[in-house]
């Protein structure tokens, strides 16, 4: 069964067909299907992808209509229309490897590996040695994975980390890290009063931008108002500065990176109380019960 490499954004070929001898094959394939078991073994709880919320040890995420799944199906199913992958073409762009670990008995199955420059093996950096005289070398290679980062299974893909699927795939259709519009139009909200000289493009990180991608995403601020919010903090003993009275009332943004993620976190409802030991705690991820 052949291996294919997905190619970044850099590239105009989307994926290459990589030829390999047949001993290699079956070594390659051996691996895969190996990883494939590991994967189905250990992730025995799947569930759908919803963002932000981290898989537990045995969780996985599922996403169904994938619509890159039937790109990389088509690889699959009709290999010879794939073009080679050559020396000329280097492997710096690849993003991804997979192979159909059950073909031809189960053509719509792919086990997908994450690939990174870490990975290439730079022959030319290296003496070898050869009846006892060190030459260098022009070859080029690389090394596999020893895990999968995803499951094809007709149009699903059942995956354990969304960062590393993102790193293959274009996934802002399923959930994207606000922008710079998106960080401007948050804080412009009338609910938040700006300190002067505030700009919260200056500190969003990822941790921040996706934060506000979740708060907008889950409408908490325009279906909630100010004293239900300040009650909210006051149940959890979270300090939250405020001006004004009553619905009038505004959130004062913090000006350091710190405390706006504190106050992101709270909006975005990671803050909650035990009802046995009436202990606050903090969740670094969640989905609906």
């Amino acid at each position: 069964m052949s291996l294919f490499a997905i190619m970044n954004k850099n590239s105009a070929v989307r994926i290459y067909r990589i030829e390999v001898d047949n001993n290699t094959d079956k070594i390659i394939l051996q691996t895969f299907q190996d990883q494939e078991r590991y994967f189905n073994a250990n992730f025995t709880t799947p569930l759908k992808y919803v963002a932000g919320y981290e898989p537990s040890i045995n969780e996985c995420c599922f996403i169904d209509n994938f619509t890159d799944a039937a790109t990389v199906l088509r690889a699959i199913n009709n290999s010879t229309a794939i073009p080679k992958w050559t020396k000329s073409i280097g492997l710096d762009n690849i993003t991804a490897l997979f192979m159909a670990t059950d073909y031809p008995a189960n053509k719509n199955k792919v086990a997908i590996q994450n690939f990174t420059r870490k990975q290439i093996l730079n022959a030319s950096k290296y003496l070898w040695l050869n009846k006892n005289t060190f030459s260098m070398s022009d070859a080029l290679g690389f090394n596999l994975e020893d895990k999968l980062v995803a499951l094809i299974e007709k149009d699903k893909i059942s995956f354990k980390s969304f960062h590393n699927l993102r790193s293959i795939f274009d996934m802002n259709k399923y959930f994207a890290e606000a922008t710079k519009a998106d960080l401007d139009n948050f804080v412009k909200q009338s609910l938040f009063d700006i300190p002067t000289g505030f700009d919260i493009n200056k500190i969003a990180d990822n941790v921040i931008r996706t934060k506000v991608a979740l708060i907008n995403k889950s409408g908490i601020l325009s279906n909630h108002n100010l004293p239900e919010i300040k009650l909210a903090a006051k149940n959890l003993n979270f300090n939250i500065q405020t001006t004004g009275s009553g619905k009038a009332g505004k959130i004062t943004l913090p000006s350091t990176k710190k405390e706006l993620k504190e106050l992101l976190d709270f909006l975005d409802e990671d803050y909650f109380n035990s009802e046995i030991t009436k202990q606050r705690f903090r969740s670094n991820s969640k989905r609906p019960a």
